[in-house]
């Protein structure tokens, strides 16, 4: 009796310790499926241009160019009528064409979190509310600057602004508090603001 709870034992580790390497897999890696994947606007193909190539590693080049690291699944489909083949501008058109009916594009994440750096700032170029360039002030021309870049930084998720510039003779700008809006040269908006969170 106690050899046979002594090998069940054992068994149940073995399997813990099996499933785990499989899983630990599955979790250093981020997936993504791509249903009917195009290229050049029309259905992907199955098989290279020369018929020498199909299924995975025609999956695994369109990952690539996509900026995964390889395709972990791919599922056919057969008879679509007009595909693009990947790397070539020719195409093919008939009953005979098959494409993917799906890719699974995998590539490994890395488990060391970025600096500080990377997320905890912004910089926004000619930034823009509601389709018209930030107006230099806040309202008709009170809270200028600061108080408008502040304004700006916290709509888009940030606490403050560490840096912004000016730009004169804009032709059209939109206030943020009012939301009014200008047109002419007399117009001044923010050439740049720089974002802190």
């Amino acid at each position: 009796m106690i050899n046979f709870r002594y090998f069940m034992f054992l068994v149940f580790l073995f399997c813990s310790f099996s499933g785990q390497t499989n899983t630990s897999e599955k979790h250093n890696n981020a997936f993504r499926n791509f249903w009917h994947p195009t290229y050049l606007g029309e259905r992907l193909d199955y098989c290279t241009a020369d018929g020498k190539e199909c299924g995975k590693i025609v999956a695994d080049h369109y990952c690539q160019m996509l900026g995964y690291d390889y395709s972990s699944d791919n599922e056919i489909a057969y008879n679509i009528g007009l595909t693009h083949y990947l790397s070539t501008s020719q195409s093919c058109k008939g009953w005979r064409c098959n494409g993917f009916m799906t890719i699974v594009c995998a590539t490994g994440l890395s488990h060391t979190p970025p600096k500080p750096y990377h997320y905890r700032e912004k910089r926004f170029a000619v930034p823009r509310f509601n389709d018209y360039r930030v107006d230099w002030c806040y309202d008709q021309k009170q809270g200028c600057g600061a108080r408008a870049a502040n304004s700006f930084c916290n709509r888009m998720g940030f606490m403050q602004a560490k840096y912004f510039v000016k730009e004169t003779q804009v032709s059209a700008t939109k206030t943020i508090g009012s939301q009014e809006l200008c047109f002419g040269n007399q117009c001044n908006a923010f050439k740049l603001i720089v974002c802190y969170r």
